[in-house]
Formats: structure tokens, C-alpha cells, sequence
């Protein structure tokens, strides 16, 4: 089944580009794939311990599965199908690396507008992606 990858970080621009993915879906009779990519969590030099850094750890990956979970739900209100996928480590390189899978056709994500001159610009992670991608790339304001 052909698939839109949207990719969601939280912001009100993801948000964005979820409404946008998941009602472009319903018209194309397509499916979802939704992607949040968490942080590698290092461990500083003198800084906390493996504990400390295993709960950073299990709480950044509970932050994206409720994330992914509430999300997911609001696209399923469109009427499509839904898949969600939690990675780990460079945003801009896991999505333009989900890209390439053969189901997915397009993504969609939203752009970083913070202030007068980011908004004439990309987030660094979408202005990654629309050069790294070789699928076509949509970014939501």
C-alpha cells in the first residue's frame, strides 16, 4: 500500500503537517506512516551516571510512543490507516532514510517559523531533508 511519511517533532508546524498528510491521504485513498525521532542520548563526560542516562533514555522513548499514540489517533479520524515508528538519533538523516522504503510516496513535515528571519528560512532538519530526500518533499508552514 503506498504510503505518506509525515514526520513529527510536537511543534505546532508538525501538527500542521499532520492535518495536511492525513486529509491528503483520505482524498488520495493512501495510508500513514508517522515517524518521531527521538535524541541519542550520550553520556557527558564527568556528567551523570548509566542510571541517570538509562531513565533520560526510557523517558525521551515514553515521551514519543505517547507522542506517536495521541497523533496517530487524530489521523485515524481522517479515515485512513496508520502505521507509527519511534527512531533514534539524527532526525533529518532517519527521515530521508524511512523515505527511501518502496511503500512510502511522498513526505510531509513541517517547517521550523521562529521570528522575522526564520521565516524566510527552513528548519535545519527540513532543509536537510529537501535536499537529502529523493522522494518529494512538502513542507507545511
Amino acid at each position: 500500500m503506498a504510503r505518506i511519511l509525515i514526520a513529527l517533532d510536537g511543534s505546532p508546524a508538525s501538527l500542521r503537517a499532520l492535518e495536511f498528510g492525513a486529509s491528503l491521504a483520505a482524498k488520495l485513498g493512501v495510508g500513514l506512516h508517522l515517524l518521531h525521532v527521538m535524541p541519542q542520548v550520550v553520556l557527558p563526560v564527568g556528567g551523570m551516571g548509566p542510571g541517570a542516562l538509562s531513565e533520560l533514555q526510557h523517558s525521551l522513548q515514553a515521551e514519543g510512543t505517547r507522542l506517536l499514540a495521541a497523533l496517530a489517533d487524530k489521523a485515524r479520524s481522517h479515515g485512513v490507516a496508520v502505521e507509527t515508528e519511534l527512531g533514534v538519533g539524527n532526525a533529518a538523516i532517519a527521515i530521508a532514510d524511512r523515505s527511501e522504503a518502496e511503500d512510502i510516496q511522498l513526505v510531509v513535515m513541517g517547517s521550523r517559523g521562529q521570528g522575522t528571519v526564520a521565516r524566510l528560512l527552513l528548519g535545519s532538519v527540513a532543509t536537510e531533508v529537501v535536499h537529502t530526500a529523493t522522494k518529494p518533499v512538502v513542507v507545511v508552514r
